[in-house]
């Protein structure tokens, strides 16, 4: 407890996340003044909704794809495309980062892969970060990637239980709210426990469904471990986190440089497609999505469906 009072004082620069989890309807404030953005979040292109793609073969490489190939059919029905940022443009990229007790003698591995992915992204890219254990923390907000002090990865501690849940309801609102870039990806490191969240995995899923939100990818912690069976359902967890986000994931053994090589390959070769939602209502109602291409041997990835946003 010590150790978390600890952390949610260090600083203007660090917020308090788990206001959003819990669904406080008004702005709230962190235990160190800073308020928090109300809730809910909404996307302001609403009825456009951007839909972040990535188009990788079997081994997770970007295939380069002739973007009047993409078919988009919303709810069965194709809809009129158009394009925004093409691939290797600048990049809006959330990282939600595991410092619980079960990862955290990995550390190093760990700031090597997040370091590795800041530097390598898009020029005039930028990043944020939300460290997690038992409460999600923004220890980087926004910020041009260039510019990034690496330094707040130092400061990763040892605090106990896993809020996994949190940390990414926390960040796919902080990533709506205040993304500069149609191009957006949220990249997690964990080993995909979850013993503290507040809110559950579905509706987690519905916030990874919103107008806006990134591209999931996943980075695997998969050494042996004492517990097989914990390792085995954190595994599975993190695919589904995956699936829902849109995204893929990725081994971070046994090259933790690999897998952020793959990582990066694939953020700077999403494309974006832009469509109008065909009912502007603001109903809250899903809504299927599929992107079709003609060719063969590749794997599409993008969100499966989007809800609307809710009134």
């Amino acid at each position: 407890m010590q150790t978390e009072k600890r952390c949610a004082s260090r600083g203007a620069a660090l917020i308090l996340l788990l206001a959003f989890a819990v669904g406080t309807k008004g702005a709230t404030q962190s235990s160190d003044g800073v308020s928090s953005p109300a809730l809910p979040v909404v996307d302001s292109s609403w009825p456009v909704v951007n839909l972040n793609v990535a188009v990788l073969d079997k081994d997770g490489t970007p295939h380069k794809i002739d973007e009047r190939e993409f078919q988009l059919f919303e709810d069965g029905a194709a809809r009129p495309l158009q394009f925004r940022d093409s691939p290797d443009s600048q990049v809006s990229l959330a990282l939600v980062i595991d410092s619980s007790g079960s990862l955290f003698k990995r550390k190093q591995e760990m700031i090597s892969a997040v370091t590795a992915i800041i530097k390598s992204m898009p020029p005039d890219s930028e990043v944020m970060a939300v460290t997690f254990a038992g409460q999600a923390f923004l220890d980087l907000p926004f910020t041009p990637a260039s510019k990034v002090d690496i330094s707040f990865l130092d400061r990763l501690l040892d605090r106990g239980p896993t809020a996994i849940y949190d940390a990414v309801f926390a960040a796919e609102d902080y990533i709506v709210a205040h993304a500069k870039y149609p191009r957006r990806a949220l990249v997690i490191l964990s080993d995909g426990e979850d013993n503290a969240s507040h809110v559950s995995r579905r509706n987690v899923f519905w916030k990874m469904h919103q107008p806006g939100a990134p591209m999931v990818y996943v980075c695997l912690d998969s050494r042996a471990r004492f517990m097989q069976n914990e390792l085995v359902a954190g595994h599975m967890n993190l695919k589904f986190l995956a699936k829902e986000g849109g995204g893929t994931h990725f081994n971070l053994d046994p090259d933790p440089a690999s897998a952020a090589a793959h990582i990066v390959a694939a953020v700077r070769g999403q494309y974006v497609l832009e469509f109008t939602a065909t009912n502007p209502a603001r109903n809250g109602k899903a809504h299927k999505l599929e992107v079709r291409l003609p060719v063969k041997d590749v794997q599409i990835h993008a969100l499966p469906v989007y809800n609307s946003p809710a009134k």
